[in-house]
């Protein structure tokens, strides 16, 4: 899991960094047809997270891998033979070019619940603390293979879109080596017999036991993606790229910079969630991260809008290990799945029509009111998970 996560978040750094930029400077799109693309990529990865959540257990974790990174890889192949509209959207619906799947998405449902199967209690925050670690370095790769798209371009005379499909098919390479890699997965990360006998084939979450805390959750993380759906690294490269004229090589840099500080907060997670919680890590550095994000969109340079950028990353993704290990921890062995499924369904619902509203909110120019909109209500969301669950402790901190 550590390996088929690190490579295929190298695959959608590249993506993410490569999209925008492609389609808007390369092709000729405007911003609102690249937000109206990218919404119907998350609607395709909401699909499969819909299908996903209901089989249940009918088709094994190992096979469900296979078979979504498989068809990323061939969704990839349009970005290299194309410019038409319609079938780069179906591309987009099918291959994730939206790559913001780091916190939503199919492979994020499977991958919660399995680790969760093979962890103990004592070290479940830790291993996806693992998990967020693999997926900051498969990150830094990436964007250090963005930058061939510049060297191609300034020093070997490649024009735009060539350097580009050049990349992208280092992309489509990535997604095949991840199939290859989750193809390899053993039976230990399968739901157990007695798990699967109370589960059953076909999933409800309705009539789980643990409904409330699972339909909470999965309101909440719906707004986080939505708000975190307006600020997500695409956009933060038409942002460099637009206001300061930063190029991709400098992009890729800044990114790399972004996922080591990523590497250094992921790190401590479960450090400091054994001092003061999972749930007081997961919203108090949330909140640290989204006063940088409102500082970032008001910086009065590339220097410092960097520099900020860069420190919110310390922040940003200690959230994700302990989020993950925390929603795990509240709920019977046998609704993991459920909990899993629910929580990434709700996410993709939050961040289905994110990407076209900041299309839309940069149709005519392109402004601080995705930053803005976006802190903000990560903020009323920091707010309001902490206010629901503060006495929701996992059993291994009443001990």
């Amino acid at each position: 899991m550590y390996a088929g996560r690190g490579t295929r978040d190298a695959a959608r750094t590249i993506m993410a960094v490569l999209i925008g930029i492609f389609l808007i400077e390369g092709l000729g799109y405007s911003q609102s047809e690249l937000g109206l693309l990218l919404g119907i990529s998350l609607a395709g990865g909401l699909l499969l997270s819909f299908g996903l959540m209901f089989t249940g257990s009918r088709l094994s974790r190992r096979v469900s891998f296979v078979m979504i990174a498989l068809i990323t890889t061939l969704a990839g192949f349009l970005l290299l033979f194309t410019d038409n509209i319609w079938l780069l959207a179906l591309g987009s619906f099918f291959g994730a070019y939206a790559a913001s799947g780091m916190h939503v998405g199919p492979m994020i449902q499977l991958e919660q619940s399995g680790l969760a199967q093979v962890s103990r209690a004592s070290h479940r925050t830790q291993a996806f603390s693992y998990l967020t670690l693999s997926s900051a370095a498969g990150r830094i790769a990436g964007a250090g293979l963005v930058g061939i798209a510049t060297f191609l371009i300034e020093v070997r005379d490649f024009d735009l879109v060539d350097a580009h499909r050049v990349v992208f098919g280092i992309y489509i390479g990535l997604n095949l080596l991840t199939a290859v890699i989750y193809g390899l997965l053993s039976s230990a990360a399968e739901p157990s017999t007695d798990s699967k006998t109370q589960a059953g084939p076909w999933v409800n979450p309705l009539k789980a036991k643990a409904r409330g805390r699972i339909l909470r959750t999965s309101a909440l993380f719906g707004v986080d993606s939505f708000s975190g759906g307006l600020i997500f690294d695409t956009f933060l490269s038409i942002w460099l790229f637009t206001q300061y004229g930063v190029n991709e090589g400098t992009v890729g840099l800044v990114l790399i910079a972004t996922q080591s500080a990523n590497l250094v907060s992921i790190w401590l997670a479960p450090k400091v969630a054994a001092r003061i919680g999972l749930l007081n890590t997961l919203v108090f550095t949330q909140v640290a991260s989204n006063l940088l994000i409102l500082g970032f969109a008001f910086a009065p340079g590339a220097a410092v809008a960097i520099l900020l950028w860069v420190l919110r990353g310390l922040f940003d993704e200690m959230d994700v290990p302990t989020r993950q290990s925390y929603v795990m921890a509240i709920v019977p062995e046998d609704e993991r799945d459920v909990m899993a499924a629910t929580n990434n369904l709700g996410r993709g619902i939050g961040r289905l029509p994110s990407t076209t509203v900041t299309g839309v909110l940069w149709s005519s120019s392109i402004t601080v009111a995705p930053w803005v909109t976006g802190a903000g209500l990560k903020l009323a969301y920091n707010v309001a998970i902490y206010m629901a669950f503060r006495n929701t402790r996992p059993p291994e901190e009443k001990a």
